[in-house]
């Protein structure tokens, strides 16, 4: 039977528990003690959902809401400082919304949030207020029974790639994975639930006759769930389509055919000869734009990889460079890549205009192309024939990068990634395939999305 024997492999195991039970007891005593406020650990750990050999440990610190944003970020930096040096760690500083202490301390990973404490139904005054809340509904409303059944759902989603609800996985999140089966009320029933789900689904736990308007509220959300803890948010919102099809898919399949591979796929490996080939012979053309990754969160860097595509891309379509596939990586350096139907044209363009009979519209299509283009008329309409400029997709891109700061940012390119978009590097054709070669991770990650 599966079930016995995945989670004898991610289920944590009597001496490793009693190790971060410890610690969090240990660290939640220092922080009250150091703090004067409210301390909690929220998240998988402080849930009891945890998986075996997840130990990162969120430790969120509970401030009045009369405290301003300044001495919030002061205060909390402060406090995660002096906890880790009392606990012998090191601490360094990371930024989300707000900055907040990350240490290291006993082999353990810590993250000190600052956070406002709130009641249900209160409105957030920073973006983690809800996660104290979070944390209080699951232990009130969690039969103990079940975290066996969240931690098969975590470890399917995370088998299947879709897990993480951060900006570079667009998937299920934890508390996601808690409240489906607190739903349904267990593993094997919420793939059950899922096979039949089509977008947009919506629940509500609390509300089970609530009529969800997914159309206006939740608008192209594939996936609803009303927190629980806030009836004006999807805690769902984060999930992506494409990872709302797989879990669906992937319910289907395993219920079909249970097996341990749904939970513990091979590693994805580098494209082989064959599948290379395979790509080389679509008859597109395959172009990456490759730059400097900068120092930036990926929760901020992914939505602004994603908005530069869109850009890159509408900038090449209303050049009439079509594209067929698009894509954005980022490990040591950023990889835009386009797989193009359309990348080369003609020097000559042909413009249809208005007929002749109407004066108006003529006067004005001859005004303008008249010193640019050669100008005729074909049965009843003005035609005109001019120079492109630009007769590839990689000519474009060049004429772009060297565009002023300010009129990149007019034209959409999101101002982190400007300055190294304009020394960016073009590759294409069989040179796209030479990076394919050199680069693992890269060629991992286009096997995954064409194979």
């Amino acid at each position: 039977m599966y079930r016995e024997k995945v989670l004898a492999k991610i289920k944590p195991i009597a001496k490793e528990e009693e190790r971060v039970k410890k610690f969090v007891n240990e660290l939640v005593r220092v922080a009250k003690t150091i703090s004067g406020s409210d301390c909690v650990v929220v998240g998988s750990i402080g849930k009891q959902t945890w998986l075996r050999g997840d130990h990162d440990i969120d430790l969120f610190i509970e401030f009045p809401k009369n405290t301003t944003r300044e001495q919030l970020e002061e205060r909390g930096l402060e406090i995660g400082k002096k906890i880790a040096k009392e606990m012998h760690g090191k601490a360094g500083v990371k930024y989300a919304e707000h900055p907040y202490t990350h240490a290291k301390i006993k082999g353990f990973s810590v993250d000190i949030v600052p956070c406002y404490k709130i009641s249900v139904g209160e409105k957030i005054i920073s973006a983690v207020d809800r996660s104290p809340l979070h944390l209080a509904y699951l232990l009130e409303k969690m039969d103990e029974k079940l975290y066996d059944d969240v931690r098969l759902l975590k470890q399917f989603c995370k088998g299947i790639g879709a897990y993480g609800s951060d900006a570079r996985r667009l998937g299920f999140s934890g508390y996601i994975c808690e409240l489906l089966i607190m739903k349904y009320g267990s593993f094997e029933a919420v793939l059950s639930s899922a096979s039949e789900w089509t977008a947009p689904t919506a629940i509500d736990l609390e509300n089970e006759e609530a009529k969800i308007n997914t159309r206006e509220k939740f608008y192209n959300q594939p996936l609803v769930i009303i927190d629980p803890v806030d009836s004006e948010r999807n805690a769902a919102a984060n999930i992506s389509v494409e990872n709302f099809e797989k879990f669906t898919l992937k319910s289907k399949e395993f219920l079909n055919k249970p097996a341990e591979k749904f939970f513990f796929p091979n590693p994805q490996k580098p494209l082989d000869t064959k599948q290379a080939k395979i790509l080389s012979q679509r008859g597109t053309h395959f172009l990456a734009i490759i730059m400097k990754k900068t120092d930036i969160i990926d929760d901020v860097l992914y939505p602004q990889l994603r908005r530069m595509l869109n850009r890159m891309e509408g900038i090449m379509k209303h050049e009439e460079f079509v594209a067929l596939r698009t894509y954005e990586y980022a490990n040591k350096e950023i990889i835009l890549f386009f797989e193009m139907e359309i990348w080369n044209l003609p020097e000559i363009k042909r413009m249809v205009g208005p007929p002749v009979f109407s004066k108006q519209h003529s006067q004005e299509f001859l005004e303008k192309y008249k010193k640019t283009a050669k100008i005729y008329v074909e049965d009843i309409f003005w035609v005109a024939e001019k120079k492109r400029d630009f007769l590839s997709a990689s000519q474009l891109i060049k004429s772009s990068m060297k565009k002023t700061e300010q009129d990149l940012s007019e034209a959409g390119i999101p101002k982190n990634l400007i300055k190294e978009f304009q020394k960016a590097k073009i590759i294409e054709g069989k040179d796209f395939f030479s990076l394919l070669k050199k680069n693992k991770g890269f060629s991992a990650f286009v096997r995954e999305r064409y194979f």
